[in-house]
């Protein structure tokens, strides 16, 4: 078989693939940028549309608004003429009633002043009988002015004694707000307490979901860990099993090629693949041309062995039989006859050449055909080795 390979231009086909989806890709987008325009067209219609139709509302608006302008300008000036009227009818009874509640206004004021002229008069005798029952008091304060240099007169007796009610009564008034304050102090303490105790309740149920969900956070941080490490295993025993395929690769590659170039480390492995194919093929080529000859020398050695059967026989034949003294037939040996029959001269050297010419080929063609067999049988059994490994890597 022949021993080059077929290679193709690399990226024609890609190329190729590649034109026709862009060239229907803009042929879509001219179509799509044809039906925006198409769409954008009917939208600018329908905008004018709504535009004049808005327009005719407004006006439509505003002629209305005029209508209802006139309609409320007549029912203010009919409600102003009504208001108008109703306001004389009111101001009149208003009047009437005005006069009526005067004048028993001014009788009930008679009466008042009547009555509080009397009361007056019974507050001048209370206070004048007061007067005179207070009088030992004001004695008593002109004689303390008197006997003390701390007051002048009465009067500062009188303004010391405002200032220590004022002083009394603020000093009530502060201890009755320091009391509503620390009543709300106290309160405000006893609600916030009460907020802390339940903000600390809370937090701490809130803590232990936090334990409890960062303990499911480990056990899954655990699991996803375990699984990395499980990946990682299955990594390296595909990365091995990768290697020991491309190892053995590139050795079935060198002792394809162990009499030609020395393999080349750069080169993919389909075309390594390829050359350890092409290899074995014309291998398999070889035993099977070499199966050929050794049958047809075997075909030629067998008509040869009959030939000289068939040529021995009838010499036999040809010599009569002697009998001994008794009597007896002596069977001998047919002697070694240099003649040969017809046709056997002719027959004799080129059946010997043919078997002397075939016997070097064929022990020259059995080492070529035991390495070459021995060759692909290793081959075979590392190509075995190599498919059953990565049979193993990928499942």
């Amino acid at each position: 078989m022949s021993g080059t390979f077929v290679t193709a231009v690399p990226g024609a086909q890609s190329s190729l693939a590649d034109d026709i989806p862009t060239a229907s890709q803009s042929t879509l987008l001219l179509q799509k940028k044809k039906e925006m325009a198409e769409v954008q067209q009917q939208l600018d219609r329908k905008k004018e549309e709504f535009r004049m139709r808005m327009q005719r509302c407004q006006e439509k608006e505003v002629e209305l608004a005029a209508k209802q302008e006139g309609l409320k300008e007549q029912v203010r000036k009919f409600e102003k003429f009504l208001k108008e009227n109703d306001a004389k009818r009111v101001r009149a009874n208003r009047k009437a009633q005005e006069e009526i509640k005067l004048r028993e206004q001014k009788q009930a004021e008679k009466l008042a002043m009547t009555e509080q002229l009397d009361e007056q008069e019974q507050k001048r005798n209370q206070l004048q009988e007061e007067l005179m029952r207070k009088a030992v008091y004001e004695q008593f304060l002109e004689a303390v002015c008197e006997s003390t240099e701390y007051f002048e007169d009465i009067e500062a007796i009188l303004k010391r004694h405002e200032t220590l009610d004022a002083a009394n009564v603020d000093l009530r008034s502060r201890m009755e707000n320091s009391q509503t304050d620390a009543e709300d102090k106290s309160a405000n303490l006893a609600a916030f307490i009460k907020k802390t105790q339940t903000e600390s309740l809370v937090y701490n149920s809130d803590i232990a979901d936090s334990q409890q969900w960062l303990k499911a956070l480990r056990l899954e941080l655990q699991d996803h860990e375990a699984e990395m490490i499980r990946h990682d295993e299955d990594d390296k025993d595909e990365k091995r099993a990768l290697g020991e395929i491309n190892m053995a690769i590139h050795n079935i590659y060198g002792r394809c090629r162990s009499k030609g170039p020395p393999p080349d480390a750069e080169r993919a492995e389909d075309a390594l693949l390829e050359v350890i194919q092409q290899r074995v093929t014309d291998l398999a080529d070889i035993v099977t041309g070499y199966d050929r000859q050794q049958k047809a020398a075997a075909a030629a050695a067998a008509a040869a062995a009959a030939a000289a059967a068939a040529a021995a026989q009838s010499t036999g034949t040809a010599l009569p039989g002697r009998q001994d003294d008794a009597g007896g037939p002596v069977s001998r040996a047919p002697p070694k006859s240099t003649a040969e029959p017809p046709g056997a001269a002719s027959r004799g050297p080129d059946k010997s050449a043919t078997a002397s010419s075939v016997a070097p080929q064929s022990s020259q063609q059995s080492k070529p055909a035991s390495g070459s067999q021995s060759l692909s049988g290793s081959a075979a059994d590392q190509s075995f080795d190599v498919s059953s490994k990565s049979k193993a890597g990928l499942s």
